[in-house]
C-alpha cells in the first residue's frame, strides 16, 4: 500500500546540523532538499514544544487552539493538562470529516486521541506521563491489541531521562534512541504496507532528546562539556548518530510510502543548540528589583524539594507512572505548584515567573485573578511598564552584557480567545556567546546565592527536571518533496504556513481560520494556479460533480462561504 501525503516529525531536529553533517552521512535529507524546498522553520514564540506542535497539528494560532505548556495555571496551583485543553480539533479530524483517510502517530499534546471515523490515532508521550501505553493511547483500541501483538506494549521508559546523572547513562543514549528510531520506523512501515492512506503523519522525540542530553559531547567548544571528556575526532559524535538514524527511517519510510510519487513534508517543533554554564534565577532578578518577595526558606519548601526530587529521581518509572495518574494527578500538581510558587510572599508581589527554561515568562499578580494580587486592572499598564523596564536592565555579571533580548506582551504575540491561558509578559534573551541562558527555580538555589551562578563540575551535563546541555532554538527544520513541490531551495516559512501548504498540497481548502500561509514559492506552477479555486489547490482537475460535492461539505463544516 502507500500513502498520498506523508509527513514525519523530527521533535527538535535542526537544519544547522543537518548541513554540517553534510549529505554524505544525511544522504535522503539532503537529496530531498536539493529537489525540493526547505527552511529553517519558524517556531512559536517561545519555541515550547506543546504549543509548537499544537500549532502544526491545528494550523492555529496558540492563542485559539489554547494550548502553551504541559500545565495550566489557576490561581497558584498548576494542573497537568498536556493536550487536554485544545479547543479545536486537528487538521486529521477535519480531514476524517471529509471522507479521507488519515493516521497520526505518537505526536505530543494528542491525549487522549482523537476518535476518526475513517482513520487511526496514537497519542504520544506526554499522554499523560507514563511507564508503557495502553488502550486509551491508540483509536480505534483494536489497533492497540494488533500493535502490541506484533511489537510488544509501546514504552516510554527506555531512556529515563531523570536519571541522567549516573554513571555511563550518556554512552548508551545515542544506542538506546537508535534502537527507539528503528522501532519506530518499523511500526510505521507495517502501518503503511496495510493499505492505503490519504494522510500519514508520524512523529519521532529522539532528535530532541539527543540534543537536549548530547549537545556538549558533540560541540568542541560547549561551556557545559565535562572535564577530561576526550572523544575521539574521527568518530561521528552521539547527537550524529541519531540524525544518521533519522535518515535512514525517513527513507524507509519513504519508501513504504510511495517514494516520488508522494507529497512529503518533514518538520521539527523547534531547532536546538547549546547551553551556557551560567543560571539567571529569574525570581530573584525579581525580588532584587523591588517587584517581588520571597518567602525565608523553611523546613516545608526544603520538603516540597526534596519530595519532588525523590519522585522524580530515586522513584522507579512505573511506580512514578503510578503514582503521577493517581487521582487525576493531584499530588505531582501540588508538587509542583508548591516548587514554583511556595516561595514567594504574594501578598507582597507585584510579578512572579514560573521560571520554565522553555518557556521564560512574567505574569502579574493582579486583583480579581489571583487569590492574593496586588495589580489593579487600571494599574495593568503602569506596572507592565515597570516590570518590563526592570527585565531589559538585568545584566550578566559575568561578562556585562545585557540578558533580556525583547520583552512581549502576550496580546502582541498571541491572537484568539484563549490569549488570557499565556503569561502577560513573554520573554526572549538574548545568547551568551553561542549558548542559551539557564534559567532554573530560585525555591532549589544553593543557599548564599543571588540571581546568578556558574554551574559546577557535577551539573554540566544535567538531567531532566534541572538545566540541559542542549536548548531550544527558534529556527527549527521544514523540507517539502513531492510531485506539487518545485526545487525552490530555501525559504522561509513559520509553522502554521507548513499545515496551510500540507492541505494545499492535498487538493483541500485551507479554512479561514488557519494562522498561516500557502507557500505557494515552493509549488510547481500548475498548483500555484489553482490557488484562485477556493475548494481546491492541487495539480489535480476533478469532475463538476466531485467539485461540488467537495464544495458542500466545505461549507457545512465552514471552511468556505
Amino acid at each position: 500500500m502507500s500513502a498520498r501525503s506523508l509527513v514525519i516529525g523530527l521533535d527538535g531536529a535542526d537544519l544547522g546540523v543537518v548541513r554540517a553533517l553534510g549529505e554524505d552521512r544525511l544522504p535522503t535529507l539532503h537529496t530531498l532538499m536539493r529537489r525540493g524546498a526547505y527552511a529553517a522553520l519558524e517556531s512559536v514564540r517561545p519555541p515550547a514544544t506543546l504549543p509548537a506542535w499544537t500549532t502544526f497539528l491545528t494550523g492555529m494560532d496558540p492563542g485559539a487552539h489554547g494550548v502553551f505548556d504541559f500545565t495550566t495555571r489557576q490561581g497558584y496551583q498548576v494542573r497537568f493538562t498536556a493536550g487536554t485543553v485544545r479547543e479545536v480539533p486537528t487538521l486529521f479530524a477535519r480531514l476524517d470529516a471529509l471522507g479521507l483517510r488519515c493516521a497520526c502517530i505518537s505526536f505530543p499534546a494528542t491525549y487522549p486521541p482523537e476518535p476518526l471515523s475513517n482513520g487511526i490515532f496514537m497519542s504520544g508521550w506526554d499522554a499523560p506521563v507514563a511507564f508503557e501505553a495502553d488502550r486509551s493511547f491508540v483509536w480505534p483500541p483494536a489497533l492497540y491489541d494488533a500493535i502490541e501483538a506484533r511489537f510488544g506494549k509501546p514504552r516510554f521508559d527506555d531512556v529515563d531521562e531523570f536519571a541522567a546523572d549516573a554513571e555511563g547513562w550518556h554512552q548508551a543514549l545515542p544506542a538506546k534512541l537508535i534502537g527507539r528510531i528503528e522501532e519506530k520506523a518499523a511500526l510505521g512501515r507495517w502501518l503503511l504496507e496495510r493499505e492505503r492512506w490519504d494522510l500519514f503523519a508520524l512523529y519521532f522525540g529522539e532528535s530532541d532528546t539527543a540534543a537536549h542530553h548530547l549537545w556538549s559531547l558533540h560541540e568542541p567548544d560547549s561551556p557545559r562539556r565535562p572535564a577530561g571528556w576526550a572523544p575521539d575526532p574521527l568518530a561521528l559524535s552521539g547527537l550524529g548518530q541519531v540524525y544518521v538514524a533519522l535518515d535512514r527511517a525517513v527513507g524507509t519510510l519513504l519508501e513504504a510510502a510511495g517514494g516520488e510519487a508522494v507529497e512529503l513534508t518533514i518538520l521539527s517543533d523547534h531547532g536546538s543548540g547549546g547551553s551556557s554554564d551560567k543560571v539567571l534565577y529569574l525570581n530573584r532578578a525579581l525580588e532584587e528589583a523591588g517587584l517581588l518577595r520571597s518567602k525565608p526558606r523553611g523546613v516545608r519548601q526544603a520538603l516540597v524539594s526534596g519530595a519532588k526530587g525523590l519522585a522524580l529521581r530515586a522513584l522507579p518509572p512505573r511506580l512514578r507512572e503510578r503514582i503521577f495518574r493517581f487521582g487525576g494527578a493531584v499530588l505531582p500538581s501540588r508538587l509542583e505548584s508548591a516548587a514554583r510558587f511556595g516561595g514567594i510572599e504574594m501578598g507582597r508581589s507585584l510579578c512572579f515567573s514560573e521560571e520554565l527554561n522553555y518557556f521564560p515568562s512574567v505574569w502579574l499578580n493582579m486583583k480579581g485573578r489571583e487569590p492574593e494580587g496586588l495589580v489593579a486592572p487600571a494599574e495593568r499598564e503602569a506596572v507592565c511598564r515597570q516590570v518590563i523596564a526592570a527585565l531589559e536592565a538585568i545584566v550578566d555579571p559575568f561578562s556585562g552584557a545585557r540578558v533580556i533580548k525583547r520583552v512581549l506582551r502576550r496580546e502582541a504575540l498571541y491572537e484568539g480567545p484563549f490569549v488570557e491561558r499565556a503569561p502577560d509578559l513573554i520573554l526572549e534573551l538574548n545568547l551568551d556567546g553561542d549558548h542559551s541562558y539557564n534559567l532554573m527555580p530560585s525555591a532549589d538555589a544553593p543557599p548564599g546565592t543571588g540571581s546568578w551562578r556558574r554551574l559546577c563540575e557535577a551539573e554540566r551535563l544535567g538531567r531532566k527536571g534541572r538545566s540541559l546541555p542542549g536548548a531550544h532554538r527558534a529556527l527549527g527544520l521544514f523540507i517539502a518533496a513531492g510531485p506539487s513541490v518545485a526545487e525552490a531551495g530555501e525559504l522561509e516559512a513559520t509553522i502554521p504556513d507548513v499545515s496551510a501548504t500540507l492541505l494545499a498540497r492535498m487538493g483541500i481548502a485551507v479554512p479561514p481560520d488557519f494562522a498561516g500561509r500557502v507557500l505557494w514559492e515552493a509549488l510547481m506552477a500548475t498548483a500555484a494556479e489553482a490557488r484562485t479555486l477556493p475548494q481546491v489547490a492541487a495539480r489535480a482537475r476533478k469532475s463538476p460533480a466531485d467539485e461540488a460535492r467537495l464544495h458542500a461539505r466545505l461549507r457545512a463544516l465552514g471552511y468556505v462561504d
